[in-house]
């Protein structure tokens, strides 16, 4: 009976124990094992609470416990533990804070991380593929925060099937000052792939919050199979200082394979409260391959604002990863944004800035690319500023509203390149503002200036869409006449752009957007345009235009520059001949003049063939048509600067 009572009452007491949260407080750095597991107190026998024996306890209870640190001397020192082996899963809802342990201080910088981190896990004799922590589904809603992680031979911390966690406030493989390399050897946070881990927040929108993710063997952070995980307010490749390179070999952060609803970073609203400080902004910079990677079949639903992705924290100096943002399957992602703070500044990468393969739709609104953050100064990427290649389709670069523009300057290669192979289609490219590139402004295929071809019929990247021809440009109300040919029957976006300068090629680019107008061909894929636009553009700059198919969203390369002139009034005599096939002149034809506002006149040709019209205005563009009931029609589009008597026409029976 004795026997029985004492059994009732351990059990009832181990109930209790397992039923209630119980904070544990580590004293010691050795890696001794709890000796009683389950009797709520940490300690190895000798009187040492170990970390190894405190994640015992604290997985032997139900209830969320705590886990705090309190290592003699209290001296301001480091205090190291070097794991044996690999610490015991986390299986039960916990908190690790290292910031318990007296003289640690969290973080209150903005540009730099001046976090006092006085606990280090050191996996340098923990074995092979061991993970720094690793948190199990039975885990989830754990915090892990204040504590140094490096050299483990896998994951610094391992979220496998666990939800809702909270990993701030760390530096992961570095040293305790953020400064020296000791990286892990592979991932430094990692929802391991296959497993689901939701809903969890790496960092946060405070300056305590930060991570500092560095210096790992592969991506700093990596998520695959998983949705709604939030990534805010570290540096992930950079060191303490905000300076330092101390890049992951494998990247920033990588978003791989059915993944929905990330948000990586965010804007001034994200953080509370619009002060014109993003903290809720990661910087990603200085690692070996893509500062983000968005990929892998099923990717969706990513959004990705306000980060410095290839700078240092002050957005002037060049910390380029391989490239900026690369996507692969993605799909219904945004990157930037049209509110305060949105935009990503991706600049100083080694190749491309943004790169979307196989991708789309995504949106591109609102990004710095290739310059400093302040958008003026030169910071180029050392490839394309955005390029679209293998068949993507439906990307928007840009868009028509008034925040939707990126800035796509000072790159090496091109501002926007659509590449040939399987011809990526339905991309709009739309006020953007695109100047001081390497390459073509907006570049469709590999050749350089893709010519124009009488009604349009080509096919290619963006279907080799047309672009406008500008005939003159007059400066104060800006005053832009052209023609266009492309698809017949068919509405067109043109879009207009002032330049200080033209691009080497003689088309584009297109620095300051200062209008857009709608035309639609006619039967013979020809239109004309005479816009004048409120903006003033200066005697001296140029001004280029784009096309955009309204049906299928295909836009352009760059229109030639014209430059600016100044407005005249002269008036000039043109005409010609209408010839039948065998090159004689044909009496009695009539043409009609047409001018932009529809206005026409009319000419009969003389026995030889000749027409003329007199005192026709300089510096417009006019549609010209020749009939005659033998011989049927012809018509042309003829911008008029000058003199002109070579607009003939041949018309056959």
């Amino acid at each position: 009976m004795k026997n029985k009572i004492l059994l009732l009452t351990l059990l009832a007491f181990f109930l209790t124990v397992s039923a209630r949260a119980v904070p544990f407080t580590v004293n010691s750095t050795l890696d001794t094992a709890d000796a009683n597991i389950g009797n709520g107190v940490c300690s190895d026998g000798g009187g040492n609470c170990t970390l190894r024996a405190a994640i015992q306890e604290a997985n032997f209870t139900s209830a969320a416990d705590t886990i705090g640190f309190a290592i003699l001397p209290f001296d301001g020192s480091v205090k190291t533990i070097t794991p044996t082996s690999a610490l015991p899963d986390i299986t039960q809802t916990v908190t690790i804070d290292g910031y318990t342990q007296s003289g640690s201080s969290v973080n209150t910088a903005v540009l730099t991380d001046n976090a006092v981190i006085l606990i280090e896990l050191n996996g340098a004799n923990a074995g092979a593929t061991v993970d720094g922590l690793r948190l199990v589904a039975s885990a989830s809603g754990s915090t892990v925060r204040g504590l140094v992680i490096n050299r483990f031979t896998r994951t610094g911390i391992s979220l496998f099937e666990s939800d809702n966690n909270i990993i701030s406030g760390n530096f992961i493989g570095t040293d305790a000052t953020g400064l020296i390399d000791l990286g892990n050897a592979s991932v430094g946070v990692n929802g391991e792939f296959g497993s689901n881990a939701n809903s969890n927040l790496i960092g946060g929108t405070t300056p305590a919050a930060r991570n500092i993710i560095s210096g790992n063997g592969g991506v700093g952070i990596e998520f695959g199979f998983a949705a709604a995980n939030i990534i805010q307010g570290n540096f992930v490749g950079l060191g303490s200082d905000g300076a330092t390179a101390i890049g992951n070999s494998g990247g920033g952060i990588g978003i791989n394979s059915f993944v929905s609803g990330f948000v990586v970073g965010g804007d001034d609203a994200a953080d509370g409260a619009a002060d014109g400080v993003v903290n809720a902004r990661n910087y990603i910079s200085g690692n070996a391959q893509t500062g983000i990677f968005l990929g892998g079949a099923g990717a969706s639903g990513a959004t990705i604002q306000g980060n410095y992705i290839g700078t240092d924290t002050t957005g002037t100096l060049r910390r380029g990863n391989r490239s900026g943002i690369s996507t692969n399957l993605a799909r219904v992602s945004i990157i930037g944004g049209t509110t305060a703070g949105a935009g990503n500044l991706i600049s100083g990468n080694n190749f491309a800035g943004i790169g979307l393969a196989n991708t789309g739709p995504v949106t591109v609104i609102g990004n710095r690319i290739g310059t400093q953050a302040d958008g003026i100064s030169p910071l180029g990427n050392g490839g394309n500023g955005v390029e679209i290649v293998v068949g993507g389709a439906g990307n928007s670069i840009g868009g028509t509203g008034a925040n939707d523009g990126n800035i796509i300057a000072f790159n090496s290669g091109g501002g926007v390149y659509v590449d040939s192979f399987l011809n990526p289609a339905a991309n709009p490219i739309l006020r953007n503002s695109i100047f001081s590139n390497g390459g073509l402004g907006i570049d469709l295929g590999t050749n350089g200036v893709t010519p124009n071809d009488a009604g349009d019929g080509d096919t290619g990247a963006n279907n080799l869409q047309n672009f406008p021809v500008i005939t003159s440009a007059q400066p104060g109300s800006t005053r832009v006449v052209g023609t266009f040919n492309s698809t017949a029957n068919q509405t067109f976006r043109l879009e207009f752009f002032n330049s200080t300068a033209a691009d080497a090629s003689g088309y584009g680019e297109g620095q300051t957007f200062i209008g857009a107008a709608n035309v639609t061909t006619d039967a013979n894929g020809n239109a004309a345009f005479d816009q004048t636009f409120a903006a003033n553009s200066p005697v001296g700059s140029f001004i280029s235009a784009t096309a955009t198919n309204t049906a299928t969203n295909d836009t352009s390369e760059f229109s030639n520059a014209k430059q600016v002139a100044g407005p005249t009034a002269a008036t000039v005599t043109i005409g010609g001949r209408v010839l039948n096939a065998s090159g004689r002149g044909i009496f009695g034809a009539q043409i009609v003049m047409t001018d932009a506002n529809g206005d026409v006149r009319y000419a009969t040709t003389n026995p030889f063939g000749y027409y003329r019209f007199t005192e026709v205005a300089a510096g417009a563009t006019y549609i010209l048509t020749a009939a005659h009931k033998r011989f049927g029609t012809a018509s042309q589009i003829v911008s008029v600067d000058e003199e002109r008597g070579d607009i003939n026409f041949i018309l056959a029976p």
